[in-house]
């Protein structure tokens, strides 16, 4: 997700549930994928269309073949058959924020609900900036509250 987070800032997540708030556009989330963590954005939510609007998920799901993963629906108009992609029930598109590179949606398919671990409330700043004065988190000042589901830090 660079430019946005960096590699080892901390960030504030709420753990994700089937009790929490729903998800939203833009959301930034963090996910299981195989053995590590992710962090991308929201960019398509359950039953919505995929469209070739930017950035083309539509044509990245054709050309990796998955568009099996996908709940599809086909339609006839004046122009022919035309099939219509939705994600389907449980299920949402993530992007990363630098396309050129990110592995997401485009790449892997959609990701299940089930393998969101939570919702990035917060983000105090990387832990280092070269040229500023910023102030870093200790990792250690950082304390879990399991009742509310975040990480908080505390100042020392």
């Amino acid at each position: 997700m660079e430019p946005t987070y960096q590699n080892g800032q901390v960030v504030l997540v709420r753990r994700y549930n089937r009790l929490s708030a729903p998800l939203r556009h833009n959301d930034v989330i963090l996910i299981k994928k195989d053995k590590d963590v992710i962090i991308k954005r929201v960019f398509r939510l359950p039953g919505e269309e995929l469209t070739d609007e930017f950035p083309n998920l539509l044509a990245f799901t054709k050309y990796n073949h998955l568009t099996d993963y996908y709940e599809q629906q086909e339609t006839t108009s004046k122009n022919g058959k035309v099939t219509h992609y939705r994600l389907p029930d449980g299920y949402i598109a993530i992007l990363g924020d630098n396309l050129k590179v990110s592995e997401d949606s485009r790449i892997f398919g959609p990701v299940p609900l089930r393998d969101i671990l939570g919702k990035v409330e917060r983000s105090p700043g990387p832990p280092y900036s070269p040229g500023s004065p910023g102030k870093s988190i200790d990792p250690a000042s950082i304390q879990h509250t399991p009742r509310r589901g975040a990480a908080s830090v505390v100042p020392r």
